[in-house]
This record gives C-alpha cells, structure tokens and sequence, in this order.
C-alpha cells in the first residue's frame, strides 16, 4: 500500500499539520507508505503568507498551484492519492481537475480531505481580486470525482454527501504524547488569571466579540489576555501580551493559559470549523470555552467538560466562574483532556483513516 499525500503547505501550517503530517509515522506503523509533496516548503510558508500583501498571495499562491500540477508525474507510483483542501480557494479547481484526470487513467483510488467551510470565505475577510473568478461549485467538482471523501465535521459531511455516497467523518486530532498536562494550582491574590487564545492573523478578528466581555472581566479580577500567533490585537483597559508563534514553542505557551477561548460568529464559513483552538487547550487540560457554533458543540458538553456561550453575558459568567474555583478549573481540565484522548486523539482516530486508505471500492 502506497499513498501519495498532497498536503496544501508545509509542517507550519495548521491545516497540513492536523491533517496530514502528524499521521504519517504512524501510518508507516501500520505498514503503509507514505510519501508526502508539499504544497510549499516552510520557507515560502513564513516569508510569503497571504496576509502580507498581493504580491505574497501571487507568489504563496501560483508555487502551491504548480506544485500541485507537477505532482501528476508521480502519481503513477502510488495506490492511493490523498488529496488535501483545494491550492487555490476561489478559483476553478483545475489542478486537482488534473490529479484526479491522470489518477483515473492510472486507476488509482482519489481521497480528498477538507476541515473547514472552504466552499465558502470568511465574512470578516476583505474580498480579493480573485473572488471575481470565483468558481461558486470548485469544491463540489472535487468531491464528484474522488472515490472518498474525509470531513472534519458533521457540517461539512453534510455538504459532500450531496456530491458523493463515500463520505467518512475523522475530526482533527491531537498527538496527545505532545501536550501534557497543565498543573493547575492556587494563584495569589495579585496574580493574573490567563486568558489564552491561539490562531493565525487571518482569524484574529474573531477575538473582537470578546472585547467587551475581556474588560467587563478586567473590572473584576486581574487578568491578562495571551495571543498567539495574532497580530495588532488590543483591548482598552485590559493587558494584552503577543506571544510569536513557533511549533517549537506551541504547546509550552498554550501551557501558560488558565482558560482557552474560540470566539465564533456563527456563519456558515464558521460552522465549518473543526474546533482545533478547544481540543488544543483541553488536550493540555487547559478548561475551555467556546462559542456554540458549529463542531464546537460536538467537542463540548456544556458544563461537563468545558463551556459553550454565546451571548456576551455567558461568556462573563463563565469565565469568571472558571477564575473564582481552581477546583472547577482542575476538574473540568481534566474531563476535557480525558474528551480529547478518548475521541480526538490520534490513537482513537488512526484506526478509521488507516481503513480509509486501505478500503477497495
């Protein structure tokens, strides 16, 4: 058994990294060989991230293109191409039109893989040149023309099963050999309580529906907000600390939190999210809340093993109720990381993606 995985960038980026990369010694494990072709290297990853302008986005974007394309000329090697989300998010899809043309002269078995909304955008993001291309059906062709196809959720399930009767849901999943866990203890009273957020610049607006609640919370007890991997967040009246992020020092800096958030809004781009910011902090037995939106309300059990919220008044309610009781804190840390091993990690999920690949229609 040999699989071609064609993960949209390299280890840094979240998506490719859940998704993808994390699997791939454990597979060879399991006797299957993986052999995997970056969308693009760690380099162009960091130096040319879309955020950073037009010229970024021509660069980032055309070397993930053609990338994809000359990846036609190994197909030929493999039982099995894996392909990961689409390379390029608004337009007609054609170079996975062209993987999925030579794999079927091949005869080689097509999985596709996607975990977020990505037949929509975000409503928050400023529309692009590109958008005026946009292939409103980009995914659909895709998914019409795999022989599988892997959601991170039950939302976007949904959504392929309209284009296609082989569609398994695997939800991202925590190496859980990475995170341990946080040591929950009694702070003094002049110590600040750490509320943590983790995500890249392109998601950070999200943390705006959290202003108001961060400072009704700062006129009751001390905190500070952590961010990593934002950029340009600030909230008046509450003390905000930037931490860069690395994959070096991921983990250590989510083990600086007392609380997690994932603020959602609520579109239809968000309820295509696969809840990787909760299972992060609930991994490391951080307690988590988040807003009731979409996979988030497959992680949590409200109450149980974190909180869900949606109004601002929720939000402050239990958050402060998090900062008054380091029992509830110690408690539902370890309910929560107990949800991640038992459904979100890799050992529970393995098993499923290992029958994906080896399935024969």
């Amino acid at each position: 058994m040999k699989v071609l995985f064609l993960p949209t960038a390299s280890l840094n980026d979240p998506a490719s990294r859940y998704r993808v990369y994390q699997y791939l010694d454990y597979l060879r494990g399991q006797g299957i060989f993986a052999d995997c072709k970056a969308g693009v290297s760690d380099f162009i990853y960091a130096r040319f991230a879309p955020y950073k302008g037009f010229l970024a986005k021509v660069i980032f974007f055309g070397l993930r293109a053609l990338s994809r394309i000359l990846a036609i000329f190994l197909i030929w090697r493999y039982n099995v191409i894996f392909i990961q989300r689409l390379v390029l998010p608004h337009v007609y899809p054609f170079p996975e039109m062209f993987i999925c043309i030579v794999a079927r002269l091949f005869r080689k078995r097509i999985i596709f893989d996607f975990d977020d909304a990505i037949f929509t955008t975000y409503a928050h993001r400023r529309k692009t040149l590109a958008e005026k291309f946009t292939d409103t059906n980009r995914v659909a062709r895709i998914i019409a023309r795999c022989d599988v196809v892997i959601a991170g959720n039950s939302y976007l399930a949904a959504y392929a099963r309209a284009y296609n009767k082989n569609v398994v849901i695997i939800p991202t999943a925590i190496d859980m050999a990475k995170y341990p866990a946080k040591q929950i203890i009694h702070k003094n009273p002049d110590e600040p309580y750490v509320i943590g957020w983790i995500g890249t610049p392109s998601s950070l607006p999200y943390l705006d529906i959290l202003k108001p609640v961060f400072q009704e919370i700062a006129r009751k007890f001390i905190i500070q907000v952590h961010i990593i991997g934002g950029q340009d967040y600030d909230c008046s009246g509450v003390q905000v600390e930037h931490l860069p992020w690395s994959l070096q020092t991921e983990v250590s800096q989510i083990l600086t939190f007392d609380i997690g958030v994932m603020p959602l809004a609520g579109s239809e781009y968000d309820q295509g999210k696969c809840g990787l910011k909760l299972l992060q902090y609930m991994a490391a037995g951080i307690p988590a809340v988040g807003s009731a939106v979409g996979a988030n309300n497959e992680i949590i059990t409200d109450g149980v093993d974190g909180y869900l919220a949606m109004s601002s008044e929720e939000w402050v309610e239990k958050i402060c109720g998090l900062i008054q009781s380091t029992q509830l804190r110690l408690e539902m840390g370890r309910r929560g990381r107990e949800t991640v091993e038992h459904c979100f990690s890799i050992e529970a999920n393995l098993p499923e993606l290992v029958n994906v690949l080896r399935r024969r229609q």
